[in-house]
Order: C-alpha cells, then structure tokens, then sequence
C-alpha cells in the first residue's frame, strides 16, 4: 500500500491515532481519540490536514478488529462513507514481534499498524454488508449469549434435581423430556418428594392437566414416572433447606430463558428466509430451519468470496501446513484463523449429517476419511475434514441456486 493513512489502536472507551503521509513517514505524534461528538471532529480535523498536506482526496482510516470496542469508530466512518481497513489483531502483532524488544506501547502499537498497511499487499478496504445480513448476525450472536445463559440454568437445575431427587432424570426416555412444562410443574408445586406424596397421583395429575392444558394420558404418564421416583428415592436435603426452597424459583428463570432463545431463534429463522439461498441450505441432508439460519447469519452476503478458498479462510478451515526437515507436512491441521462462530455451525451440520447415515456425498465424505487406508481420521478429524466439504458445497449451491442432491 501506498500514500497517506490513519492508523488507529483501539481500545476500550478511548483510542490512539496517528496520521501518516508514507511509510515511516508519520504527520504527527499518537493522539488519544475519545468515544465522544468532539473527539471524532478532532479526528476529522485531522483527516482534512491530512488531506492538504498530501493532497489526496480520501484518506483510508486501518484499525484492529477488536470485538466491540471498534464499533463506535467503525459506525462514525460508515455515516461518512469514509474508507477504512479492518485488520487481524494477530497481524500486527505479528509486525510488532519483528522489533527485537518487542515492546508494546499505545504509540507503538500505531506504528505497527502502520507497518502493517504498507507492507501487506493484499489488504482490501472492509466492504459494508446489506443491513439485513448484519441484523442476522447480530441476532446470532445475542441468540448464543442467551444460549449459554440457558446452559447456565439448566446444569444448575439439574444439580439440585441430584440432590433433591437422585436418579430423576433416568425416568425420562425417549419422546419425553425433563424439561416437558408437565414435569417443570410437577417440580415447581411438589419441589421435595414428600410434597409429591402426600397427595394421590390422580389429585396431581389433575392439578397439572388445568395448569398445562395437555392430555390427560400424557400427564399421568409423566406423573405416574415422577411418582415412582419419588417413592424409590432418598433425598439429599431436607424440606425446610434452601435448595427445595429456591427449586420453583430457578426452574421459573429455567422456563424464561427457554422461551426467549425459542423466540429469538424463531425471529433469527424468520428474517433469513428472505435470503435468496435459504431453500438450498436448508435441502442439504442434517440441516434444519435453525440451522440455515444460523448459517446464513455468520457466513453473511456470499457474493464477497472469490473462491472457496478465500470462504474456507474465513471460517477457519483452510489447511495449516508445518513442514521442516523430517517432518512431511502431511498431518495437517487447519488454521482456525477465522471465524469460529461459522466453524462449531460447519461442524455441527457435518455430525447431525453423519448421524443421519442417508449415504449422500458429504456422508460418503466422512465415512472415507475414517476409512482410509493412509493415516485413517478419527471421528473428530473427520468431521472437521466434512465441515470443510459441507462449507464448499454450500458456496456452490449458494452460487447455483440450486437444490442439494443427495
């Protein structure tokens, strides 16, 4: 890269910069750069001496991803339709580790960043996506946060399930679920089996049918299972301890998060069918409604990829290759660069297809990586091998418009 820049360290609630004319040639010292209305206008001052000086017309603003502390800087640039470049922490880093003392100051750090603009010749301007593509990710993200909110609630439950009713969980197989709102019912009126015994089972069954509105055969199914847990068990506490006591309470909080990750995950699903290719995400053979939506939402608008390798890169999944001396560089690993929200997605689709066992050729993909004669995958290795088939077949379909085939 060539001519005039704005380097920027960015940082929580204030930043540095730096304007520079070419390389090593800096306009002036490090500055801080404030979250505020006057500090983007003492920035944008700066732009226009930048400006006059070189006498360019536009002047590229280069930053460091920095999950969401570079978002108010990224916003005032994209209102101004101001270029700017958006690079890998770990890039310049990597500048800042050809000093020998490797030091690391906020003045530094801009020069590093500066390095990093002139010295790589593939960077391209960060190009702003359609608003329904950010939306989508954004909602995505805020589904996963709540998702590990739920996660946090339902091992709490399940612990003092343990104690208060050992061996509950083992009652339910198959079509039914101990997070049923029949059997959270149960819980939360009878939250100790003596509770539950006092009274006959047809009284709680019920009791449960006016609270659920579910059928009678299928309540005193769930009943009539808790029931016999309650009679074999011997409770870890007693009535009156706190764990009975905040039991209704946690499951309530239990129930409200499921409900706000089904609604969010539902709203996520509704927006992403407005993509042009949802339907053929959605015809690959392990992947479902939620799935492609999640899908769409990290991997965005798809016209922005060159190839396939230049999409694998993006999530991670592009070949790390070590090879010296002895060693071949044969066993590779990927790089895991890149977006690990879309990769655990790519590898979720790969397993629940694997599961499914309907022998289409992402299946037959993974089955032969396990069965190869030549350094045979294990099963994680060969589920991250049919992410990466997974993520080239639906760059093609998205370019296609086409159905899977299975």
């Amino acid at each position: 890269m060539r001519g005039p820049v704005i380097t920027v360290d960015v940082s929580k609630g204030s930043c540095h910069y730096q304007p520079f004319l070419e390389k090593g040639k800096p306009f002036r010292k490090p500055k801080v750069l404030h979250d505020t209305i006057e500090g983007f206008a003492d920035l944008q001052a700066v732009i226009q001496k930048v400006m006059e000086e070189s006498g360019c017309e536009v002047i590229p603003v280069i930053f460091e991803a920095t999950g969401v502390y570079h978002r108010c800087l990224q916003k005032y640039l994209d209102d101004r339709e101001m270029p700017y470049y958006i690079i890998s922490p770990l890039l310049s880093a990597a500048y800042r580790k050809t000093n020998l003392h490797s030091n690391k100051t906020d003045d530094l750090d801009c020069a590093h960043i500066a390095k990093a603009y002139y010295d790589e010749e593939k960077l391209l301007p960060h190009q702003k996506q359609k608003d329904l593509f950010v939306r989508l990710q954004r909602l995505n993200r805020y589904y996963e946060v709540e998702l590990n909110h739920l996660r946090m609630y339902k091992v709490n439950f399940r612990s003092y399930l343990d104690i208060i009713f050992p061996r509950m969980d083992k009652c339910f197989k198959g079509h039914s679920s101990l997070y049923d709102p029949v059997a959270m019912e149960v819980l939360k009126k009878y939250p100790h089996p003596s509770l539950l015994l006092k009274h006959k089972e047809e009284t709680i069954v019920k009791a449960i049918v006016k609270k659920t509105n579910h059928k009678l055969t299928f309540v005193y199914e769930i009943v009539h299972k808790m029931y016999e847990c309650a009679t074999r068990c011997y409770s870890g506490c007693d009535i009156t301890e706190i764990e009975v006591i905040k039991l209704p309470e946690l499951i309530e909080q239990l129930q409200s998060q499921m409900a706000l990750c089904d609604s969010i995950l539902s709203e996520l699903v509704e927006e992403a069918r407005a993509v042009p290719y949802f339907a053929s995400i959605r015809s690959i053979v392990g992947i479902g409604d939620n799935l492609a939506a999640r899908l769409i939402a990290e991997l965005g608008d798809m016209s922005r990829f060159k190839n396939r390798r230049a999409i694998a890169a993006y999530a991670g999944l592009n070949p790390k290759i070590r090879q010296s001396g002895d060693v071949d560089g044969t066993h590779l690993r990927i790089s895991k660069k890149g977006n690990r929200h879309l990769r655990c997605l790519l590898y979720l689709g790969a397993s629940c297809n694997y599961r499914l066992r309907k022998k289409d050729p992402i299946y037959q993909f993974n089955q032969k990586k396990r069965q190869q004669s030549q350094c045979p995958l294990r099963s994680k290795a060969a589920n991250i091998a049919a992410a990466h088939k997974l993520l080239v077949v639906i760059y093609a379909l998205s370019k296609s418009g086409e159905l899977y085939r299975s």
